[in-house]
């Protein structure tokens, strides 16, 4: 029942995602799971992309993959799409391990999402939108990101969502 809370709240957060292109990610480790807004998502025009981890250090690569898509085995076991289309997201959605009340994020400790943020900011197309989903139990307070985090746009759960709060300009 709480997944079904967190997916409606963040199909909801997220309303008409036609022409976007959205990196979601493949559940492990008991992280929320996001059907059925794969295929919803696929329905309305979205393409969709799986992350793929090339090399310890390296940001992600977003690989274009629709549901019903063939995968194989990738990093740690992780599906990855077989077709090795590569697709620039609009807006990612993160799973979270732990997160605070400004949409700072833990993950599982190698930074490959913060990494690949900090290329996608870099590369000259504009920042994606990221989203994070985890589970209310995942709130922390009183962690500090490190210098290299980079904060979400949101993070939704199955009772709400945080929004980022604006930081003021220096």
């Amino acid at each position: 029942m709480a997944n079904d809370a967190l997916v409606e709240r963040l199909g909801a957060l997220l309303g008409d995602v036609a022409g976007e292109s959205i990196a979601i990610y493949w559940p492990i480790r008991g992280e929320p799971a996001l059907d059925p807004l794969p295929q919803r998502w696929s329905d309305a025009g979205a393409r969709l992309a799986l992350p793929v981890v090339e090399a310890p250090g390296a940001p992600l690569r977003f690989v274009g993959w629709r549901p019903g898509d063939a995968t194989v085995a990738g990093a740690w076991g992780i599906p990855r799409p077989v077709a090795a289309v590569a697709l620039r997201p609009t807006l990612l959605v993160v799973p979270c391990v732990g997160f605070d009340a400004d949409c700072q994020r833990l993950g599982y400790g190698g930074g490959f999402y913060d990494r690949s943020l900090a290329a996608l900011d870099a590369d000259g197309g504009g920042r994606p939108r990221a989203i994070g989903v985890a589970w209310d139990e995942a709130l922390l307070e009183g962690f500090e990101p490190l210098p290299t985090d980079r904060a979400l746009d949101a993070v939704v759960t199955p009772s709400r969502a945080f929004l980022r709060r604006a930081v003021p300009a220096r």
